[in-house]
């Protein structure tokens, strides 16, 4: 049983150590027993040897319960078929301290004493509520353990399987978002326009960013707006005066971590549904702040007065994905407000961040 969690010191390692915790029980067990059964004539010396005679049969009843008993049928689930061996365990146990008690104990201390049969009823029925005696702690500690045991693996399940959903969602991510930026590239290339060149540069900086950057749980706040950043650069050289963008970052962001991309999916989500049938300018705002330990997003995006049949402003696998991920990672440490209208989109988020020295 580990009763410190860390061995740092030498008094922690021994009293964590299971040898020196089964050897202090038993001599526990021993001398007060003895005690109590001195206290009758002030024998304690004879009521120890009486003790120390009885111990082994007391300790194989002990370990035959907790580390054969207990994992092959207790914790499979076998109760009855546990209840019985334990039964019968306690009944061999008992016989074998009567036969002590006849052989050993009556002829060497007490003499005078008449002997009752080796299998008396109400004889064995003393042994085995002695026996309980020992076999109370044990069986507490051992069933304790193995209740922390079971709900330290359903924490780890929980806690891969919850990593590995947000493995999977940060996975969706980035391939969305290089799907869009390489349609971005294409176009500029079958137009031969010669910031193609440049486009390429900006996603060299955006991927080195996602593949060593982002495999982390949690990243500087700095450096998720300079791949916003990048991000913006790169759309302004694909739309150039057909979006007219403004972007605004406030606020301190040196030292304060983040979820990686958490913020690049509702600021895409903006130039996919404001450009979709474009037949006139389209208006991006972002704003973007950092005020003490909350992180302030605001974009706001025109909608075209005609759309698609197939597009769906308020949805999408971007909006989605970035829901679901909030949820798990600031289930109460978010605000996030949706807002459409006929002519606009409105997001605002507000996550609460915390220094990078305390994540």
């Amino acid at each position: 049983m580990q009763i410190f969690k860390t061995d740092k010191t030498f008094l922690n390692r021994i009293l964590n150590n299971r040898l020196f915790q089964h050897l202090t029980y038993w001599v526990v067990f021993v001398f007060f027993f003895a005690f109590a059964w001195g206290t009758h004539d002030d024998n304690y010396k004879k009521t120890i040897w009486i003790e120390l005679i009885n111990l082994p049969a007391k300790i194989i009843l002990v370990y035959t319960v907790i580390y054969l008993l207990f994992p092959r049928f207790l914790y499979k689930g076998n109760v009855w078929l546990f209840i019985f061996l334990l039964l019968h365990s306690l009944l061999f146990a008992s016989i074998l301290q009567r036969l002590t008690d006849n052989y050993l104990i009556i002829d060497n201390f007490f003499p005078e004493w008449n002997k009752e049969s080796s299998l008396s009823i109400v004889q064995l029925v003393r042994a085995s509520v002695n026996f309980g005696a020992v076999l109370a702690v044990p069986m507490t500690v051992k069933i304790m353990e193995h209740l922390n045991d079971v709900k330290q693996r359903q924490q780890n399940l929980a806690k891969d399987k919850l990593e590995a959903e947000l493995m999977f969602l940060k996975n969706q991510v980035q391939p969305h978002f290089l799907f869009n930026t390489l349609n971005s590239l294409y176009s500029l290339i079958l137009t031969k326009s010669e910031r193609s060149l440049e486009v390429i540069l900006k996603l060299s900086d955006l991927l080195r960013y996602m593949l060593y950057e982002t495999n982390a749980p949690q990243v500087d706040l700095s450096k998720e707006l300079g791949s916003i950043r990048s991000y913006l650069d790169l759309e302004k050289i694909r739309y150039g005066s057909r979006v007219e963008l403004s972007f605004n970052a406030w606020g301190d962001f040196e030292g304060k971590r983040i979820a990686p991309m958490l913020i690049l999916p509702f600021i895409e989500n903006s130039f996919k549904h404001s450009t979709k049938g474009l037949n006139e300018t389209a208006m991006i705002s972002i704003e973007m702040g950092a005020k003490e330990d909350k992180l302030i997003l605001k974009v706001e995006n025109s909608i075209p007065l005609s759309l698609p049949n197939d597009v769906d402003i308020v949805g999408g696998l971007g909006l989605q994905n970035v829901k679901r991920r909030l949820d798990l990672l600031y289930a109460n440490e978010h605000q996030l407000k949706i807002e459409s209208n006929d002519d606009s989109f409105l997001v605002i988020l507000k996550i609460n961040l915390k220094d990078g020295n305390d994540q």
